[in-house]
């Protein structure tokens, strides 16, 4: 059912859809939707909480090997970055989709980038712990160099073109890397 939900909203926009249109790309009654969704905000929070939930699920298997810290971050940025819309091809919808999404799944996204927030401090204390990276010459902690680290990467986000995101990105983090040595 989340597949039709996510084929519907990624090709009718939020606004267009409705419960009807989904049950038909789900390929259940409006019925059995309704018993599965409660409404189409509940459907849109839903496919919006289960791609931050793949992404989370790819961090895991970079957190369990033993990488460089900036490789793993760069890892877990890659998972994270990829724009959850990015098949959407139509900018009229993705503009839709993108200001429903702000507004009706708002607390998803703030959970993810917490989510990330997380993974970044995590792998910046063990990486301090082990002396492989060094805050002394900066006057924050592991915890406020993620909130950095992910404001930097939200906003290249929020404001490049797919295709210079990637770059842009990677010179984001050696900029950071230069300042923890």
């Amino acid at each position: 059912m989340l597949i039709g939900a996510r084929q519907c909203f990624f090709r009718h926009g939020y606004k267009a859809s409705n419960m009807t249109l989904i049950s038909e790309y789900a390929g259940y009654s409006r019925a059995t939707i309704h018993k599965y969704f409660k409404n189409k905000d509940d459907a849109f929070c839903q496919v919006i909480h289960q791609f931050q939930q793949q992404a989370n699920d790819a961090c895991q298997p970079i957190l369990a090997q033993n990488i460089e810290c900036w490789e793993s971050i760069n890892l877990v940025m890659q998972a994270w970055l990829k724009p959850t819309f990015d098949e959407v091809n139509d900018q009229h919808i993705l503009n839709d989709l993108k200001y429903h999404a702000q507004h009706i799944a708002k607390d998803t996204f703030e959970q993810a980038r917490q989510d990330v927030e997380d993974i970044f401090c995590t792998l910046l204390e063990t990486a301090e712990q082990q002396g492989n990276l060094s805050l002394d010459n900066l006057p924050i902690n592991a915890r406020k160099l993620s909130r950095l680290l992910l404001a930097s990467l939200d906003g290249l986000r929020g404001h490049l073109e797919k295709q210079n995101l990637e770059q842009a990105s990677n010179d984001i983090l050696r900029i950071f890397q230069l300042a923890c040595r």
